[in-house]
């Protein structure tokens, strides 16, 4: 797990309301969502991998924010056509599921599952993927340039930081190494 933490000044520019605004956003109770994800995921799954692909090299979320609306807009368009075809099906599977138990699992919906998984195979084309298929390692071309390597010399930023200092500064002359920082039973 990375987490990636920026400290925001004035120099930062954060995106306005108007950028931050999608013509429609996804809606859906956890059942409905646990009922379609599969589906969803495989339909969008080139907007995902790209935006996926470009958030974790921009390491900046204001860079993404046109993948991320393509993803949201192409799940809408799933969710559209998702209705149009199959919505008793995903009505039941969905209300299985938030009735069948407590913590929502689907054990007790299979067949109200094969169902809605005939018909959206039937009449949208799209196969349930096999179990697995969403923890393997895949790879992604994108059509975007990959991004320029930053790499910082902190070397030569404090180099320049101490040459830029007066004579007169004082600097700290008890320093000591990291190692003769760590405890020792013996001095104490």
């Amino acid at each position: 797990l990375q987490v990636i933490t920026m400290a925001l000044t004035r120099d930062v520019k954060l995106p306005s309301d108007s950028e931050l605004i999608v013509p429609q956003e996804i809606t859906l109770s956890t059942p409905y969502l646990k009922a379609v994800a599969p589906y969803m995921h495989l339909h969008c799954e080139n907007e995902i991998k790209e935006y996926m692909l470009r958030r974790r090299e921009l390491e900046d979320p204001r860079a993404t924010l046109k993948e991320g609306s393509a993803v949201t807009a192409c799940g809408i368009r799933f969710l559209q056509s998702l209705k149009s075809t199959c919505a008793d099906q995903t009505k039941q599977f969905a209300n299985c599921i938030d009735q069948g138990s407590a913590k929502l699992y689907v054990a007790k919906c299979r067949d109200e599952q094969s169902k809605m998984d005939k018909c959206i195979e039937e009449l949208m084309h799209i196969a349930r993927p096999p179990l697995g298929y969403f923890s393997k390692p895949k790879t992604h071309e994108s059509a975007q340039p990959k991004p320029a390597v930053v790499q910082r010399d902190y070397k030569a930023e404090a180099a320049k930081v101490l040459a830029s200092l007066p004579e007169e500064y004082h600097l700290r002359s008890d320093y000591r190494n990291y190692k003769d920082w760590r405890y020792n039973i013996a001095e104490s």
